[in-house]
Parts: C-alpha cells; sequence; structure tokens
C-alpha cells in the first residue's frame, strides 16, 4: 500500500529502495506499473542482473526472487518493455527467454563484446521506439562480477564492472526520467564477501 498511495499522492515525485532479495521489487514495481496506468504514462521496466528470475516458479512459490520478473511483465504496457541487462546465469538459452516473453536481454558478454556505450545506444533507441516517457530501473548488485560485489547471495563469476551500468544508466537518465528504482540483493553478511 506504501508504494501504491506514494504515486497516488505525488505524481511528480521518483521512488527508489534499497535492501532485501529481488522478490521485494514486485509490490514496488507492481504498484509503479498501476500508477502509472493511472496517469497515461508509458513506462519501461530495465532490469539489471545476473540471472532473468524468469521462472514461473521457484520451490513451488510463485513470486519470490528468481520469479518475480516473470509475475510482473504482463503488467507492462507490452513484453518488449522490458530490457534485461547483464544477463550470464540461466539454465536456458537467450534465444528461449526472448521467444517466450518477447523481451530484450542484453547477456554481459555481449556488453563486453559491443561496448558499453553502444549498448547505451541500443537500449534508448529501443525505447524511444515504444514510445517511453518513463522508466523503472531495478538493479540487482549480482549484475556486477563477484570482485566488485561479492556481499551477494548469488554472486556470478563474469559479471560487469560498475563502469558498464554507469553509462547505461547515465543514457537513460539523459533520454527518460527515471521515476522508480530499486538496488537490491545486497547481503554485507555474507561470509567471504569481498567488496572492493
Amino acid at each position: 500500500d506504501f508504494a501504491k498511495n506514494f504515486h497516488e499522492h505525488y505524481p511528480s515525485k521518483s521512488i527508489f529502495m534499497i535492501g532485501g532479495d529481488h522478490s521485494v521489487s514486485y509490490p514496488m514495481v507492481k504498484a509503479y506499473l498501476e500508477a502509472k496506468k493511472v496517469q497515461g504514462k508509458n513506462v519501461a521496466l530495465v532490469h539489471f542482473d545476473a540471472h532473468t528470475d524468469l521462472m514461473d516458479q521457484r520451490l513451488g512459490i510463485d513470486i519470490c526472487f528468481g520469479s518475480w520478473t516473470a509475475q510482473i511483465v504482463d503488467d507492462l504496457p507490452s513484453h518488449a518493455h522490458l530490457i534485461q541487462v547483464g544477463i550470464r546465469s540461466t539454465a536456458k538459452e537467450r534465444s528461449h527467454w526472448e521467444k517466450k516473453f518477447g523481451h530484450t536481454q542484453i547477456w554481459a558478454q555481449e556488453i563486453f563484446d559491443r561496448g558499453a556505450g553502444q549498448i547505451a545506444e541500443e537500449i534508448v533507441t529501443k525505447l524511444k521506439s515504444l514510445g517511453v516517457e518513463e522508466v523503472y530501473v531495478s538493479f540487482d548488485i549480482d549484475c556486477l562480477d563477484k570482485q566488485y560485489a561479492g556481499a551477494t547471495g548469488t554472486p556470478e563469476d563474469g559479471g560487469l564492472s560498475p563502469y558498464e551500468p554507469m553509462l547505461i544508466l547515465q543514457a537513460l537518465f539523459d533520454n527518460f526520467k527515471i521515476t522508480g528504482a530499486d538496488m537490491v540483493e545486497i547481503a554485507p553478511q555474507v561470509k567471504g564477501a569481498d567488496i572492493k
């Protein structure tokens, strides 16, 4: 209710949340999308993560850290309004997810191969082609390589440095209103965490 009431009472304000596993994004993003629909805003979700979070369920739980994106995608103006960045750890091929959901995934290796600047331009072009006005950014800290962000529940090799997401985020900021955001999966209590 807090997020829903926030957007209703402060339609020109942005909201930022930090902490929790990625399931906490679900109620925040859902309330955001509902409010923006009422406001007549065309919005997109840009999701930074090592994982797709597109499972139908995990261990019998339908809304959890591994499935929240699959549960929220139907609330977007279209599935094309979801862009996932930094993916590299999934049991399925990229083509499986994009065919199933009709969205865009940008894997970490693609960012390394083609450069974050070019990727940022392509994201902006894609969102502009959809008429997007505002963006919600959901940032799972494990999109970063574990040498930069080891204090997380599922650190993964082969991730981004802080440079690539910052460049992409700056391009989003320069072209759209970022009116909602979260940063999740930060777990400083994780043993062996090595934050630089």
